[in-house]
């Protein structure tokens, strides 16, 4: 399950376009921060996504992206020209494509590769969801779909594009917006593939499945983002949004809770609990150019966001994280910590945080220049803070190493990860 959302210029504390979801995925579904720069491509070129293979463009833009590994598409991502989108599962009534088509994420992809700005990626979105459907498997495990919805913002606009099936719709953005794994789109919508024949379509009332929203958190959370946004209007900032990410609710405890109703997705031995947020990234869009924050590592709580630029090579984040357990990826070596915080949450999360928190401050302060700064500055900004997140991590993780007595007091939950972990290959951690 996920959590996207966004805030237009006139209600961030910085005027600049801020935009942020959070990936919740399967447990040991590794999310990879991926670069790709600008190419050219020959004429006539195919270009293979998850489930097709459909024409190349002749040009595809820089992207930076947070995706799972098994898919061509993303999660979330940002191109050069500051087109930032997130995508999101949605149920409806139109999941039946008998055969494979674009898959939510890889849709998304191929917007931020071939488009400059929102419209251009409504375009060229919808217009190759006509055309091939979006079947077939969106989950790493099983053979499950689902469709998509979208929020994009480029340096000037933002609109939520929501799918059902072939069908689609459209509304822009005002001011804020936030998107929760359910169709939101009323009768209010700006544009509609159906608007010629059924103008007066309601579309959320027309293609949701409405008992399905209410099992995932989907109403709570939607309400959590929009509200958290709304109470600072004309005062959203970066490090706002980092505790929206953060967010887990008065007496949460990842092994009672009953349904996601939180920011901060952990899983649970609960039904429909089987996600995390296994990463997040938050782009700032302004006069200063295009940036991003990432986690790069699963478990928000327990996690660093750390700065990325547009036009420059990513730092050493170690081999591309997969299914099982690799200690030389940088997703893979946070969960010795990650997992081991869940273990004793109500403890060792609040005395992370007291670790963490001075240091993503530094890092907030200090990019308020380096982003204005030379490519060589933000480089070194960026391998700096990448550096001594990993230096912090590290130490939290030889600590709970030396703690024996560390363990999962709820049986239902031990069990859970020892299954996942044992399904990972990581094995020495608290049972």
């Amino acid at each position: 399950m996920c959590d996207t959302f966004v805030a237009l210029p006139g209600a961030t504390r910085s005027n600049s376009m801020l935009f942020a979801k959070s990936a919740d995925c399967e447990v040991n579904e590794a999310n990879a921060v991926v670069r790709i720069p600008r190419q050219k491509h020959v004429k006539g070129e195919a270009l293979r996504v998850s489930h097709l293979v459909i024409p190349q463009a002749e040009e595809t833009y820089e992207i930076l992206l947070t995706k799972a590994f098994w898919t061509y598409g993303c999660e979330i991502g940002v191109n050069e020209f500051g087109l930032s989108m997130g995508e999101e599962a949605v149920f409806t009534t139109e999941m039946e494509e008998e055969r494979d088509g674009i898959i939510g994420p890889d849709l998304m992809r191929i917007g931020l590769e071939r488009a400059r700005n929102c419209r251009e990626a409504i375009q060229i979105m919808t217009g190759l969801l006509e055309q091939y459907g979006q079947g077939g498997s969106a989950e790493l495990k099983g053979n499950s779909h689902f469709d998509s919805s979208y929020i994009m913002a480029d340096p000037d606009e933002a609109y939520v594009l929501e799918t059902a099936g072939r069908r689609w719709a459209v509304k822009k953005v005002e001011t804020i917006a936030s998107i929760s794994n359910m169709l939101g789109i009323g009768a209010d919508w700006d544009s509609y593939s159906g608007a010629q024949s059924a103008p007066e379509t309601d579309w959320a009332r027309q293609y949701a499945l409405p008992e399905v929203p209410p099992t995932l958190g989907s109403p709570v959370r939607q309400a959590i983002t929009f509200n958290s946004l709304q109470a600072c209007l004309g005062d959203i900032s970066v490090k706002k949004i980092f505790e929206i990410m953060r967010h887990h609710g008065d007496g949460y405890h990842p092994a009672r809770a009953e349904a996601h109703r939180n920011i901060c997705v952990h899983a649970g031995p609960q039904e429909n609990r089987w996600w995390q947020a296994d990463g997040v990234m938050v782009t700032d869009v302004g006069s200063h150019g295009v940036m991003a924050w990432v986690t790069a590592t699963s478990g928000t709580c327990v996690s660093i966001f750390k700065p990325v630029f547009l036009g420059m090579e990513l730092p050493d984040l170690g081999p591309t994280p997969r299914e099982t357990f690799d200690p030389r990826s940088l997703w893979w070596k946070h969960e010795l910590l990650h997992r081991r915080a869940m273990a004793d949450f109500d403890n060792l999360v609040p005395e992370i945080r007291q670790d963490f928190d001075p240091l993503e401050e530094e890092f907030l302060s200090q990019a308020e220049t380096v982003k204005k700064g030379t490519p060589g500055e933000k480089a070194e900004f960026v391998e700096y803070c990448f550096r001594q997140s990993l230096e912090a991590t590290e130490r939290w993780i030889a600590c709970l190493q030396r703690q024996p007595d560390l363990n999962f007091s709820d049986p239902a939950y031990r069990a859970m990860w020892a299954r996942l972990n044992a399904e990972a290959g990581l094995t020495g951690m608290p049972a």
